[in-house]
């Protein structure tokens, strides 16, 4: 009998590349989302900071022109807080495509391989078939050719 050869096994090496490629997309998207989250959280550590040094100048007395310039780099800082939050509001999004893509592959790559576990599982049954038909067929000869084994003498 031929050895076995699953004839989709071209794509399904082809879907093995593609789940490759989409799982290294997601992890790139889930890397550039934990620098996102990472910036915000800088962002928000400057702004209390800032908003800390504001609080320590007013009690130990602070002119009008200083606390407006503390009030207009917080608010920028604040700015920069609510910037880099959409920020990774869209890198989320990005990040929630590319691991649908990556799940869509996988399921595409599972279906396959379960196909090639079916034709293995027929090639077995069908080659195990064929050498029960050998064997009963060399019995049947050997019945026919000389009836029983003759049996050796014990003495």
């Amino acid at each position: 009998m031929p050895a076995f050869r699953f004839r989709a096994a071209a794509a399904l090496e082809l879907r093995h590349q593609q789940e490759r490629a989409a799982a290294g997309a997601l992890g790139l998207a889930e890397a550039d989302v934990q620098r996102a989250r990472d910036a915000v959280a800088s962002a928000e550590t400057a702004r209390q900071n800032a908003q800390n040094a504001l609080l320590t100048q007013q009690a130990r007395g602070i002119d009008g022109v200083a606390l407006e310039w503390h009030r207009n780099w917080i608010s920028g800082l604040a700015t920069a807080v609510v910037r880099l939050g959409e920020d990774v509001e869209s890198r989320m999004a990005v990040m929630r495509q590319a691991e649908q893509a990556w799940r869509e592959a996988r399921r595409k790559r599972l279906a396959l391989e379960r196909l090639r576990e079916r034709a293995w599982r027929r090639y077995q049954n069908d080659e195990a078939r064929r050498e029960r038909q050998v064997i009963d067929e060399l019995a049947r000869l050997r019945f026919m050719l000389g009836g029983e084994p003759a049996m050796e003498d014990e003495s």
